[in-house]
């Protein structure tokens, strides 16, 4: 259950604050309120967005994450290209029941826009209002830009972004490597692309679980995704990293992978309507794998169909589709991706530039 701690509710991101005096309003906003909320930050969630009609639905997303991951928020509207510079900040609070107590446990928003060159004093924005000491995790929604502010990039904790989303993945890629690599900055990419992808990854590994299909791996001669039109960058993560468990070359002219053993394995994409990702096929020389989703289902269906034993079809659970989901599993785990570097090495030359 969500309250939110405005003097007028119908203000659409909250009570409108002079920049120099948010601090001092916050204090406010909790003097007002009862004792039955109680402030609580684990972490600093910054979203930088250029995309005004979606700000809304971030507004929900930030309310759905604090409910399980209390956070001081900041919500950053940029729009860089505007004739006049201005910039506007607002204050709220998303409070959600502890269990079946009366009290509640509240996040502090702080929602910002920066028209012009006040873009510019984004860095500024953000150091200035994060709580204390705790990590810093940003969420970049929209396309990096350069040159790179380094000053920001050595604050960030954990830098999240979306590949799926990306007009020019290979240039905005290109950028994230040299983030990862600069020296400037020791913050965790977190591609939400990939988190998507966990399931799908536990879901194929399981497949091969099978003592009568483990040899098989050896004796792959094809690969076949489906994808969502616009997509192509999830079947390609996941094609990346079988390649990389599987030690196998990439033949970027041809199509193909080559295997340890010298076989080649030719591969295609096809883009139809539906999820994210919808199956991944493997031929191998005496055996098929598939895993399928369907649109709207929570279950994956694997099919395996080996010479001399039954075709076996299993059920497997397969991820949400919500966005705060995927979020807050990002969120939840520590660590870096090493599996996501080195399976984005692998497709790099694959990449439209």
């Amino acid at each position: 259950m969500e309250a939110a701690l405005t003097s007028n509710p119908s203000m659409e991101h909250g009570i409108p604050v002079e920049i120099g005096r948010i601090d001092k309003e916050l204090g406010k906003l909790w003097e007002s309120s009862d004792d039955t909320k109680t402030r609580a930050s684990l972490i600093n969630l910054v979203v930088y967005t250029e995309n005004e009609a979606g700000l809304a639905a971030d507004n929900e997303v930030l309310a759905a994450v604090a409910g399980r991951h209390p956070c001081r928020a900041i919500l950053i509207l940029g729009n860089p290209s505007a004739p006049s510079s201005e910039a506007k900040a607002w204050i709220s609070a998303h409070c959600h029941l502890l269990g079946k107590d009366t009290r509640q446990i509240c996040s502090e928003q702080i929602t910002f826009r920066l028209d012009g060159d006040a873009a510019n004093a984004l860095p500024n924005i953000v150091f200035s209002h994060l709580d204390s000491d705790l990590p810093l995790c940003l969420w970049w929604k929209a396309d990096f830009p350069e040159p790179l502010d380094e000053k920001l990039w050595s604050w960030v904790d954990r830098l999240i972004f979306d590949s799926c989303s990306w007009r020019n993945p290979h240039h905005q890629f290109s950028i994230i490597r040299h983030i990862s690599s600069s020296g400037k900055s020791a913050a965790v990419l977190c591609d939400l692309n990939w988190t998507r992808l966990h399931a799908w990854r536990f879901a194929l590994a399981s497949q091969f679980d099978n003592a009568s299909a483990f040899p098989h791996l050896t004796r792959v001669e094809s690969l076949s995704f489906r994808c969502a039109p616009c997509c192509r960058i999830s079947a390609l993560l996941l094609m990346g990293w079988l390649a990389s468990r599987l030690k196998w070359r990439l033949d970027a002219e041809n199509e193909m992978f080559v295997s340890t053993s010298g076989q080649s394995i030719p591969f295609q994409i096809e883009e139809v309507p539906g999820p994210n990702l919808s199956l991944i096929s493997i031929q191998c020389t005496d055996a098929q794998f598939e895993l399928k989703l369907a649109e709207g289902s929570d279950f994956f269906e694997s099919i395996l169909q080996t010479p001399g034993i039954p075709e076996i079809r299993q059920i497997l659970p397969a991820p949400r589709g919500r966005l705060e989901d995927t979020l807050l599993a990002e969120l939840s785990r520590a660590g870096r991706h090493a599996l996501y570097t080195e399976s984005l090495e692998v497709i790099l030359p694959l990449l439209p530039r």
